[in-house]
């Protein structure tokens, strides 16, 4: 007698809807790609960086919240036309992409030591892509 009632109360708490199920809840996931602008890195050259953002926009009833997540962070134009050049930032643009990815929309990165330049206008390029992300 017990197993039947708990069967049966079992199969009836899965066929009554619940709340959550009754209001309509919608969840639409974009990625957009944001390149901020060529930063002068002093004498050296010029720095760029692109970022890939996820947003997901979620619709429960009337209310409405987006997320924002950097997901890669790219840097295709850098102070490359020495073997100097090439040396730090071949061991200084790794350490600002994992920081970039930690911070996500906060900004605050640590500048690297031996690097100031690059790490300086990395900054001012992961800022304003940032700026231009939150209007995506």
């Amino acid at each position: 007698m017990r197993r039947q009632l708990g069967a049966v109360l079992a199969t009836a708490a899965i066929a009554a809807p619940t709340a959550a199920s009754a209001s309509k809840r919608k969840v639409v996931t974009t990625s957009k790609t944001v390149t901020g602008p060529a930063v002068q890195v002093d004498r050296w050259g010029t720095l760029q960086l692109t970022l890939t953002i996820k947003k997901t926009t979620t619709v429960v009833g009337s209310k409405k919240t987006v997320k924002r997540k950097v997901t890669a962070v790219k840097v295709p134009t850098y102070p490359n036309h020495t073997d100097r050049s090439v040396f730090i930032n071949s061991q200084a643009l790794p350490m600002l992409v994992q920081e970039a990815l930690t911070a996500q929309f906060k900004g605050n990165i640590d500048l690297i030591s031996g690097a100031t330049d690059t790490s300086s206008a990395f900054s001012q390029s992961l800022q304003a892509a940032l700026l231009a992300a939150k209007k995506v």
